[in-house]
């Protein structure tokens, strides 16, 4: 429970005000020189108090404050009691990230307004077992903007700033479960990261292919073989772990290759030159020629034709010898060409054995090619299979998340159900104030799961709603049923703030007021109402009456909140 005491500056810029139990009015009254009531400063000091609350200092209206009207270094000051400890919070606009509070004669600075915010919370929600909202987003329920234009119960927020609905608060106040709602919250969330992942995976892997990644899955098998293939070729490589010594290993290769191929060239040249030795063969026989020269002189035929016997006997021996030294000198010149291309055999295959690097059409490329070759196809699979790979685990991970947060959300289902004598407790209180300002009883609230974003389903319907006015009377039957009901009561704050909430017909704004006065003497919390005294006085002149010793601020166009007109920056 919190009670707001007082709102004030150090040093003083505006008049403090002080609030207490029941209806606190601040209104806009029309002066004798000019019968406006706009513009005086209702809404700034509703804004003063929620900065001195510690709301946002970037959205609040007090940053866009001249300095010269309220100077940097003035403090704005909140007297409040929470939970039984009287506290102020100080807060200035230079200082508005490092808030101080002061409780039981004890100053503390804040070097981080997230720090004070932890503070408030723990006094807010002192031992609570069960997780609760965050201070500030229990306030945005708590202290409605005016500029929420109050189109919806869920938010209070300036309609600009786009918040997220928040359902914590109100899940909060109605008994259930504030921890399961927001482990689903946050499962959603996860799963709205994996599937934005899913999503920049499935466009990189076209990108990088030219294809979805149903045919790229193809890809990555054929890649996976044809480096493989390339390494293994790359691996069996001997002595070669930089280029330079691959590059002096084939140029040695090469060179070793020429030298036998010029040898085995030489040994077939030499081979061709070698024609096989025929002994002369001699038509002439030896008889024939005794005849002749015996013809010639008695005896010499004898004589000559035993030499000529002798000569054709030693010429036979010349040719075979020389048939022997031919056959011989061919054998050894076959021999080494033998040789010759068993050494070009080894050398070509340790030559392929370490160049053999096949593209696709299984031609040869050049060492460098295909070392090149190799980077390029094993960083594509590296990419794809590392695309591929995160794809398939973010869509295992999405499929579980998605899974458990359907679980959760049968549990919070659950806590639903379980709560359901609140939930009737508080329609119950929203259908006896509808009945009083609305004249009948066609209302009804709904609270439930939803397979959607916002989790869960709170809907309040009431008589005619859809218009301006019924929409902000909605808001009105709403808060004010979370802050008198008698379960809802018991986690409230005990303090609601509207701001200029009854911008209504005639009709809605009289019933309204006459209601507020009919429970002012019974409001056990504080209900803070910024009013236009004129139409007010003109439509609700008896709830106006009522309602005069609730009067805690009047502002005129003479007597601004912050004593001067201005523009905001």
């Amino acid at each position: 429970m919190i009670r707001l005491n007082r709102l004030y500056s150090t040093p003083a810029v505006f008049d403090e005000i002080t609030f207490t139990s029941g209806v606190n009015l601040i209104l806009g009254e029309p002066s004798e020189r000019n019968a406006k009531t706009n513009g005086v400063g209702k809404s700034i000091a509703i804004e003063f108090l929620n900065f001195g609350l510690l709301s946002k200092y970037s959205t609040s209206r007090v940053s866009k404050i001249p300095d010269e009207v309220f100077p940097v270094d003035v403090e704005v000051r909140v007297d409040i009691t929470i939970n039984g400890k009287s506290l102020t919070i100080c807060r200035s606009r230079e200082g508005e990230s490092s808030p101080k509070i002061l409780m039981d004669g004890v100053e503390q600075v804040f070097s981080k307004l997230d720090d004070a915010l932890q503070f408030m919370s723990a006094l807010a929600f002192p031992g609570s077992s069960n997780q609760h909202p965050s201070f500030r987003s229990m306030l945005g329920i708590f202290i409605r903007d005016e500029r929420s234009e109050f189109k919806s119960i869920i938010s209070g927020y300036d309609t600009k700033i786009r918040a997220a609905d928040d359902y914590g608060p109100h899940l909060y106040l109605l008994h259930v479960d504030v921890g399961l709602y927001n482990r689903i919250k946050d499962l959603l969330s996860e799963v709205k990261e994996l599937q934005s992942k899913i999503k920049e995976l499935r466009k990189s892997v076209e990108v990088l292919r030219g294809k979805s990644i149903e045919e790229a899955r193809a890809d990555l098998n054929e890649l996976d073989a044809e480096v493989s293939l390339i390494k293994g070729d790359i691996d069996g490589l001997e002595n070669s772990n930089t280029y330079e010594a691959l590059e002096t290993e084939m140029q040695f290769l090469e060179d070793r290759i020429s030298d036998a191929r010029r040898r085995s060239a030489i040994a077939l040249e030499k081979l061709s030159r070698l024609e096989p030795v025929e002994i002369e063969k001699v038509d002439i026989g030896v008889d024939e020629l005794a005849e002749y020269y015996n013809d010639l002189k008695a005896g010499l035929g004898d004589f000559v034709s035993r030499d000529f016997g002798e000569l054709l006997s030693f010429k036979t021996k010349i040719h075979r010898f020389q048939g022997d030294v031919l056959r011989r000198r061919r054998s050894q010149i076959e021999s080494e060409l033998s040789r010759i291309k068993k050494e070009l055999r080894t050398l070509d295959k340790e030559y392929n054995r370490k160049l053999r690097l096949l593209d696709q059409e299984g031609a040869l490329k050049v060492l460098r090619q295909t070392f090149a070759t190799y980077q390029e196809k094993s960083d594509q699979l590296s990419d794809l299979r590392s695309f591929i790979s995160g794809h398939d685990d973010a869509v295992a991970e999405r499929r579980e998340k998605i899974l458990e947060k359907d679980i959760e959300l049968q549990r919070l289902q659950s806590e639903i159900d379980r709560a359901q004598h609140v939930k009737k407790s508080f329609e119950a209180t929203i259908l006896d104030i509808h009945s009083e300002v609305m004249r009948n009883r066609q209302a009804s609230f709904t609270l439930e799961t939803v397979s959607k974003a916002n989790v869960v389903d709170l809907v309040l319907r009431i008589d005619s709603d859809g218009s301006h006015s019924v929409e902000r009377e909605k808001t009105f039957i709403y808060d004010f049923s979370l802050l008198t009901n008698e379960f809802t009561s018991e986690r409230h704050f005990g303090f609601l703030v509207h701001d200029n909430i009854f911008e209504v017909d005639s009709d809605t704004l009289k019933r309204s007021l006459n209601f507020i006065a009919d429970e002012a003497g019974k409001l056990s919390g504080q209900y803070i109402l910024t009013l236009n005294s004129d139409r007010a006085l003109a439509d609700a002149v008896d709830a106006m009456r009522d309602l005069s010793s609730c009067v805690r601020a009047s502002f005129t166009k003479e007597n601004r909140f912050l004593k001067r007109k201005y523009q905001e920056k």
